[in-house]
């Protein structure tokens, strides 16, 4: 399976580390970090996937 790299700067890690409390739902607690940014995106990802699958699944052959 292919790996995905991404990569920011420290002023753009520092700007995410700052932005914790409004990326993270209410119940979450602590900073943001790596796995939780690889876990979001891996279920946002699932979820546009299973979406796309679905309407085209719906759409009717004639």
């Amino acid at each position: 399976m292919p790996d995905v790299t991404v990569s920011f700067t420290d002023a753009q890690w520092a700007r995410i580390v700052a932005a914790s409390s409004h990326l993270k739902r209410a119940d979450e607690n602590g900073d943001v970090d790596a796995a939780y940014i690889a876990a979001k995106w891996k279920a946002m990802l699932s979820s546009w996937v299973k979406e796309y699958e679905r309407k085209q699944a719906s759409i009717d052959d004639f």
